[in-house]
């Protein structure tokens, strides 16, 4: 759904509210811009890094929402600068993942235990030696304080052997889940075990073991410096200061002007507004997800599949999409195309969305709906009439929603907006006080198993005004089938076998369609190379554009 990074440490992020943005809803998002001098970032070997936040407070713990930490965790999967993953998950090269505070893996017992090798060497900034006993501490600590555990990392024991290999073992088959698992960010143990309370604790002056530290902090921005230390070659760029703003348009307004050297953000007219004002200036948004209508399934009308099925043939994705620049879904099972294209199944290989809008009023009718004097149609003395929520914050969704209006008018269905604010949103959904939103509060790993998981699992189901712990199922689907197959799918042991549960599921997805994907969305980068080259790119994908540990540590100042 919307870029975002699923990284574990900064909470769970909103996919669909970030469309177009690689940041998050549950974190501060981050936005950057490149200008015509690279920016205003002070000393050479200083890029600076534009986010969004209306009230940047001095927390680093890496477990919290709407924290300062937030915006050092912006790329899906990647952890953050301070605060380090075992693994960095890969979303731009699929499937090649980076090795990092383990430098390798294996599963075992029929994918019930997963054993990781951890470097050696590797010293927190305080000087204190790290080993396996803060990887056993950190994830110990999440199983005891669910309040810390928003990307909702399960497991049933976890261990140390020697001083550096961990395992994990678990109740059922589990290698699906395994980017959940190794993206949580390390702590120190020698530090955090004397907390008394982790789910408030604020933690002003992080001790980490990533490539940056903590050097100076205020209401407006903070900046992070080389760890001269690092147990990686260190950093080229000698430090990062990351500028908060308010909203959208005042990110925007600073990428066009200039402020700032790197970030992840959608421009609008990019090319005009953007690049032609600089030849340093750069911006790439590889695929990363599908985006769209999110229902509540058990909240007339969306809960009639009738009148999702009007909604998805009556809109146009495409102008949808153009609202912020992004391409129109096609593929009728959801799936990011051409990304995801091995994973399709047989029968719907090239298989897209149908626009039809007299079909779609057809299906209405058929329903038994009648249009009423007003334009809209009615059933049982009820106008088809729903709301979409979304934090005002964000106009891109805005821009977007303000199509759909227009579009859903046009076929007889009323559309109209809720905003709220960025803290509430994900509040909102988790406990189903909504009609509709765009996008989810997770973006799930770049597996297509994660997609359906994370989307429509049954398994994950919660009453409305109970809250979905880890934000999953958020529009409360339910089907019997589609619940015994995320069962089984864990334990199939071969390729073909995970092919075909995916198959049925897929065919679940399209039959029941439990959410109308419109867009694919990316994740946004924007850089600029006036100041330092190195950033991915279309011809080197080797990560995600948007700032990130591992794309940092690549970077040569000019």
């Amino acid at each position: 759904m919307t870029t975002t990074q699923s990284s574990i440490a900064s909470g769970m992020t909103r996919r669909g509210l970030l469309a177009g943005a690689a940041a998050t809803a549950g974190t501060l998002a981050l936005y950057g811009c490149s200008g015509n001098s690279g920016g205003t970032s002070g000393g050479k070997g200083t890029l600076t890094v534009a986010g969004q936040s209306d009230n940047l407070t001095q927390v680093f713990n890496p477990f919290l929402e709407n924290t300062a930490q937030g915006l050092t965790y912006t790329s899906p999967g990647s952890g953050g600068f301070i605060y380090e993953p075992l693994v960095q998950i890969n979303t731009v090269d699929i499937g090649h993942d980076l090795p990092w505070l383990a430098k390798s893996w294996r599963w075992s017992d029929g994918n019930k235990t997963l054993t990781l090798e951890l470097q050696t060497g590797v010293k927190w900034t305080d000087g204190t030696a790290f080993s396996a006993d803060d990887v056993v501490f950190t994830y110990t600590m999440l199983k005891q304080n669910a309040g810390l555990n928003l990307g909702g990392v399960a497991f049933a024991t976890v261990t140390a052997p020697g001083p550096a290999q961990i395992v994990f073992t678990f109740d059922v088959p589990s290698e699906q889940l395994f980017t959940e698992v190794v993206s949580v960010p390390i702590v120190p143990k020698h530090i955090w075990s004397k907390v008394k309370n982790p789910t408030t604790y604020t933690d002003k002056n992080p001790v980490g073991t990533g490539p940056f530290k903590l050097s100076t902090f205020s209401a407006q921005s903070f900046l992070l410096v080389r760890n001269e230390d690092y147990w990686q070659p260190k950093a080229e760029i000698t430090a990062l200061r990351f500028v908060a703003y308010k909203d959208n348009q005042s990110m925007t307004n600073a990428l066009v002007q200039g402020l700032a050297d790197w970030g992840g953000t959608y421009i609008a007219d990019a090319d005009k507004t953007y690049l032609s004002r600089s030849k340093h200036n750069n911006y790439w948004a590889p695929l990363a997800g599908t985006d769209g209508i999110i229902p509540n399934l058990e909240r007339w009308p969306l809960s009639d599949i009738a009148v999702r099925r009007a909604i998805s043939l009556g809109v146009k994705r495409k102008q949808v999409g153009a609202a912020t620049g992004s391409p129109p879904a096609t593929s009728v099972t959801g799936l990011p195309m051409p990304a995801y294209t091995s994973q399709v199944s047989a029968q719907y290989k090239g298989v897209n969305f149908e626009e039809d809008t007299a079909k779609a009023e057809k299906t209405l009718t058929d329903a038994g709906y009648t249009k009423g004097g007003d334009g809209y149609y009615h059933k049982g003395g009820k106008r088809v009439e729903f709301s979409i929520s979304f934090p005002s914050a964000y106009t891109d969704i805005a821009s977007r929603v303000q199509v759909l209006v227009s579009q859903l008018k046009d076929i007889g269905i009323k559309l109209t907006v809720d905003t709220t604010t960025v803290n509430d949103i994900n509040t909102i959904t988790a406990k189903g006080n909504f009609d509709s939103t765009m996008g989810y509060p997770v973006n799930s790993a770049p597996r297509a198993f994660s997609y359906y998981y994370d989307t429509i699992n049954p398994n994950l189901y919660y009453p409305i005004g109970k809250a979905t712990p880890t934000y999953q199922n958020i529009e409360r689907f339910q089907n019997a089938e589609a619940k015994a197959l995320f069962t089984e799918y864990p334990k199939a042991t071969t390729d073909a076998q995970r092919q075909q549960i995916l198959d049925k599921i897929e065919t679940i997805f399209v039959e029941e369609l439990p959410w109308i994907p419109m867009f694919y969305w990316g994740s946004y980068g924007n850089w600029s190379t006036a100041k330092a080259t190195g950033f991915p790119s279309p011809d080197n994908p080797y990560f995600s554009p948007v700032p990130n540990p591992v794309v940092a540590l690549r970077l040569k100042p000019v």
